[in-house]
């Protein structure tokens, strides 16, 4: 059932929390006295956060101390009063730096690691940029080929061809002990059954479709999703990292251990990478806002996410995730990477 609170909880719920984005201090009810418009006084305010408190929309760290809004409280006031912002003429300068070059070699590692930094920077927080490349690209021809001499191979190179034209290429162990001949029969037996799909559509069909035909076609499916389960986890992802460092410095993370941790977390850009396709397709339409526990990937952690997905060409998209504090500027970020995302558009060439 959605909360509805009523127009004074809401004043001093919305005044609480930009409050605290701006000082970073717990909120008492003298300060909320002078911001909110109405001027409702100390003992009328105390009582409106007492109620906020027992809708689990504030914690208070210490007896005597003020409020601090948690995650259901941004979450309430992301929905209700967060209205996305164009950049100023400052910032707007500086995140057109994270556009040069798109005109040219879009989508580059070179292209990527810039725009990440510039973003990281502009924006003050962890950047964390993935092309697209299996998760939207559809199926054509896929093909397994035994790399090395031995019988069986002892790797194998997985060759997935897309609608798109790309090809992408993945080394996988042959811990199964496939041989040549069923390599071959495999990869026949995806391209007949799954042409149009992309990876995930494959691998969710073949646990579903497959069940009721016959013993053979049901061998075959067992054993191509046991290699379809490693196709779209990559050794190394082409995932860019970016203002891990500054993080550091916010006052969620002067703690050594919870800086650590926020350090661990990003060193696994596998799972990083399964974030970002996640959300992809949600992302390409509009930005996405994930809120603490709301992101699966970033559950423990008091962060907030951004993410954007943005088209480069016809062929290339690549997602973009900000991550950042839970107080953090959400008018700012969403209104900085919406406008962002449409001079790329606007910028992207014509003739790809």
């Amino acid at each position: 059932m959605a909360l509805t609170l009523s127009p004074r909880s809401e004043s001093v719920l919305k005044a609480l929390i930009e409050t605290y984005l701006v000082e970073g201090e717990p909120v008492g009810s003298r300060v909320l006295s002078k911001r909110i418009p109405g001027s409702f006084s100390s003992a009328t305010i105390r009582n409106v956060l007492a109620d906020l408190e027992d809708d689990a929309l504030l914690d208070q760290p210490h007896t005597s101390a003020g409020r601090v809004p948690t995650e259901k409280a941004y979450r309430y006031y992301v929905d209700h009063f967060v209205q996305p912002i164009r950049p100023d003429p400052i910032l707007g300068a500086r995140l057109s730096e994270a556009i040069g070059g798109v005109e040219g070699q879009a989508g580059d590692a070179q292209w990527l690691r810039n725009a990440s930094r510039v973003l990281s920077e502009a924006m003050n927080g962890i950047c964390v940029a993935l092309p697209m490349h299996l998760t939207r690209s559809r199926l054509v021809r896929l093909e397994f080929v035994p790399l090395g001499p031995g019988k069986p191979p002892a790797r194998i190179v997985t060759v997935w061809v897309g609608t798109g034209g790309e090809v992408e290429h993945q080394i996988l162990e042959n811990t199964w002990g496939f041989p040549a001949d069923k390599l071959v029969e495999l990869g026949n037996f995806a391209t007949a059954h799954f042409g149009g799909c992309s990876l995930p559509e494959m691998r969710d069909r073949l646990i579903t479709d497959l069940e009721g035909q016959a013993t053979d076609a049901r061998e075959l499916s067992r054993r191509l999703t046991e290699l379809a389960s490693r196709m779209n986890q990559p050794t190394d992802a082409p995932l860019v990292v970016s203002g891990l460092g500054e993080m550091g410095r916010c006052p969620e993370f002067l703690d050594p251990a919870r800086f650590r941790n926020l350090v661990e977390v990003f060193e696994q850009h596998e799972r990083l990478a399964h974030l970002l396709n996640a959300f992809a397709v949600a992302a390409s339409a509009e930005v996405q806002l994930l809120l603490g526990s709301e992101n699966p990937f970033f559950q423990e952690m008091p962060l907030a996410t951004a993410l954007r997905t943005v088209t480069l060409n016809k062929s290339a998209q690549v997602t973009f995730a900000l991550v950042g504090p839970l107080r953090l500027d959400y008018r700012k970020v969403a209104g900085s990477l919406a406008w962002w995302s449409e001079e790329i558009q606007r910028r992207k060439p014509t003739s790809v």
